[in-house]
């Protein structure tokens, strides 16, 4: 190992997260491997913590500082960003508390494009691909389509918010402005782009993804703390999950020809092996 490479690790190997705490059900967690939660709910640790080479936490960062620019943009463009963090509880068909914290409302005004009413909205990071992927299908990744639909069916509990506490997000009143449903405004690492060789083409730097889902979106997903909670209570463990399911990344593989669950990997699950050697 050269020594450049060496300095460059030792500065990451500053930043490297040791492990995720206690846990708690969060919205954020929506679309999350019910046996991962688990195993973190009973007290088991990271068997396989994140290397620092892989500068996990540069990447979160990355997303994190940029949802603060996307934010800016918004505002330079005379869209009113309000209820940024707001605090929100939400409930699962079992009643389990959910909480969580919303990128913020968007104002648009009258005279802009879907101008005239708010939305939901949240901000996300992706990879090029993945970029490439929401602009062709005009559709939101699953994950995040279950996480800000349960942001929608969630209450204020925010004590900057007195007056709002325990309103619906979704009926969050700013006059002039009903309820125009929900966006997700992703925005790529990399410069975005297509296609290969000559049709290559290059994409928008910014992708507004609209929606809306109802009530029954929200509870079918929110039925997964129910699972994790029910194992919770009686000491048990989830299976591990089939490899088509999507709370693994589950994937169809052409090469193998078999459903791949690429988030069962020592690179991506941070109990990879405790989770095998359970069993």
């Amino acid at each position: 190992m050269s020594e450049t490479v060496a300095l460059a690790r030792a500065v990451l190997s500053g930043i490297v997260s040791k492990g995720d705490g206690e846990y708690t059900h969060r919205m954020s967690g929506v679309s999350r491997c019910a046996r991962d939660a688990v195993l973190q709910a009973q007290g088991h640790k990271w068997s396989n913590p994140p290397r620092a080479e892989w500068g996990d936490q540069v990447t979160f960062d990355m997303g994190h500082s940029g949802e603060a620019r996307i934010v800016r943009y918004l505002e330079k463009a005379g869209i009113q960003v309000v209820a940024q963090q707001l605090s929100v509880l939400a409930s699962s068909p079992m009643g389990e508390r959910i909480t969580g914290h919303i990128d913020g409302i968007l104002l648009i005004p009258e005279g802009m494009p879907m101008g005239g009413k708010r939305y939901l909205m949240d901000v996300k990071t992706t990879s090029n691909y993945g970029y490439a992927m929401v602009v062709k299908d005009g559709e939101p990744k699953r994950a995040h389509k279950e996480q800000l639909t349960g942001y929608k069916y969630s209450v204020v509990d925010d004590d900057d918010y007195p007056l709002q506490r325990g309103v619906m997000v979704k009926d969050l009143d700013y006059p002039g402005y009903e309820w125009g449903g929900m966006i997700v405004i992703y925005h790529p690492k990399e410069r975005p782009t297509r296609g290969y060789g000559n049709k290559k083409e290059e994409l928008d730097r910014l992708a507004f993804i609209h929606f809306d889902a109802d009530e029954d979106v929200h509870e079918a997903s929110t039925d997964l703390f129910d699972l994790i909670q029910h194992h919770i209570t009686n000491e048990t463990l989830p299976q591990i999950p089939d490899p088509a399911d999507e709370m693994v990344w589950g994937g169809w593989d052409k090469t193998k020809k078999r459903h791949i669950a690429r988030r069962c990997s020592p690179r991506w699950c941070r109990r990879y092996d405790i989770c095998r050697e359970i069993g």
